[in-house]
């Protein structure tokens, strides 16, 4: 399949779901709001959200499975395809009424990430990227930053449903405050790790995170010329993320291994 053609379709998608999350932006009562889990939430607007961009994606490749945060797998199970989405990542953002939230569509070919885009509605910030094709922001090209350490912000996510690894965490936060600038916790991965692709942050770590919550953003991360591993430097998603330009990450990954794992 024609990369640039999946890549369009990935774009749609998340414009698609962005548009029922502006549309519902601070509507949201406290009613609205179901618990998945402790601290874990979720809304009629990431069910609908999910529900618009399946049906888009599957109404035009109809063989191909889907993998969404709020319903599972659905679709061709036995496809070499399948679309990875997050349809609302900073769900306690977007209850809040705090603008930083996205959504996140990718396509994976085997073990291979193809295809991705992240959309951020309310900064009208379009990502995508294709294997072998580059990395855009609203169709210009983008790159990871080459900043020095000490002149590096550093994106990162605390490991709030996790308790257990609170002790850890702060030991490689406190390290990550010492070696960079200064380091930004903005509430969702998708949205770090396309600001990582673009250069606005350096470089971006996270324990525990779900696959659809990384998918898109690590083939932005790759496509701008920077790395994405786990913390024992494998190209996996596994949910532990070091992402960066070239420097910074092995910045980060000598922090990481020294206090997570």
């Amino acid at each position: 399949m024609d990369i640039d053609t999946l890549v369009q379709t990935a774009k749609e998608a998340a414009v698609l779901g962005g548009s029922i999350l502006k549309e519902n932006f601070k509507k949201i009562k406290k009613e609205d709001v179901e618990y998945k889990a402790k601290k874990d939430f979720v809304t009629y607007v990431d069910k609908t959200s999910e529900e618009r961009i399946r049906n888009f994606i599957l109404s035009v490749y109809p063989d191909h499975g889907f993998l969404g945060e709020e319903e599972g797998v659905i679709g061709n199970k036995n496809s070499e395809y399948l679309w990875i989405v997050d349809p609302l990542d900073g769900t306690k953002n977007y209850i809040n009424g705090f603008e930083i939230f996205a959504v996140s569509v990718a396509l994976k070919k085997g073990e291979e990430i193809i295809a991705g885009s992240i959309y951020i509605p309310m900064l009208d910030k379009l990502y995508w990227a294709g294997k072998g094709k580059g990395a855009y922001l609203n169709g210009e090209n983008i790159s990871v930053s080459n900043r020095p350490k000490e002149m590096a912000i550093i994106a990162t996510g605390f490991p709030f449903r996790y308790v257990e690894d609170i002790d850890r965490y702060l030991k490689a936060f406190r390290e990550a405050m010492i070696r960079f600038s200064a380091v930004r916790r903005p509430g969702a991965a998708a949205v770090d790790l396309a600001m990582t692709a673009e250069g606005v942050f350096d470089g971006f770590f996270e324990m525990k995170l779900s696959v659809w919550d990384i998918a898109a953003g690590s083939l932005l991360v790759e496509e701008a010329g920077g790395v994405f591993t786990n913390f024992h430097g494998e190209k996996k998603l596994d949910g532990n993320v070091i992402a960066g330009g070239k420097d910074i990450y092995i910045e980060l990954k000598d922090i990481v291994q020294k206090t997570l794992l």
